[in-house]
């Protein structure tokens, strides 16, 4: 910050309030931006990543449905099926037609045993409906690690502006505007500085406030 941009921010006949509002719209719109941009990248990658797994997964889906409802009328109809072809075999057996007895006879077999196959592809679409909860898992825990360390830079980064950029350097221009202009304390006149402890705590939001509350619970536990 220059001593010109400060002077127009802290001297209140020459700081223009739009100017000043527009300043703090800026830094906000900027920083909520980074925020919103990141987390609508997250959101798209991980919907990208994701999307054969989810198509894959309806697919598996309706197709278990359709073989739970084959399922069901297959072993409806079984009893039936094998007289049927229990008839049929007979009458082509007693007509001599061996050959065509025996495939009636394998036609039977295939459906007999079709539950059993049903069943084992049943089992197999649920092993890889599993899988794919586990990919599907394996993935979002990947799109997060991205998603976080480019917060973690943009948010180090609002830390460096705020406490180092703004806030340590406005202080230090705050006493070096002081005594450039002689208004600092003397020996006869200890507490007549322009700038004092208050000033500078209130550059700050005050005791209590949200932004105070926020701040004691991301810093206060953490050890020097």
């Amino acid at each position: 910050m220059t001593e010109k941009q400060f002077e127009e921010l802290t001297n209140p006949e020459i700081a223009d309030n739009d100017v000043i509002q527009e300043v703090c719209s800026e830094i906000a719109d900027v920083i909520q931006g980074a925020y919103d941009s990141l987390l609508e990248g997250c959101g798209a990658q991980l919907a990208d990543e994701t999307a054969p797994l989810d198509e894959e997964e309806g697919a598996l889906r309706q197709e278990q449905a359709d073989i739970a409802e084959a399922a069901g009328n297959l072993e409806n109809l079984l009893p039936a099926q094998q007289r049927e072809a229990q008839r049929q075999a007979d009458a082509a057996l007693l007509a001599g037609r061996l050959e065509e007895a025996e495939a009636q006879r394998q036609e039977y077999e295939t459906a007999r045993h079709a539950p059993e196959a049903m069943k084992a592809r049943q089992r197999e679409i649920t092993a890889r409906l599993e899988a794919i909860t586990d990919e599907r898992q394996a993935i979002a825990k990947h799109v997060f690690g991205v998603w976080y360390s480019d917060l973690q830079r943009i948010i180090r980064a609002s830390e460096h502006a705020l406490f180092v950029g703004l806030l340590d350097t406005s202080k230090a221009e705050m006493y070096r505007f002081q005594d450039r202009h002689g208004l600092g304390a003397t020996l006869e006149r200890p507490f007549s500085g322009l700038v004092t402890d208050g000033s500078i705590a209130g550059l700050t939001a005050p005791d209590r406030s949200q932004e105070w509350e926020s701040g004691h619970r991301w810093y206060s536990g953490r050890q020097r």
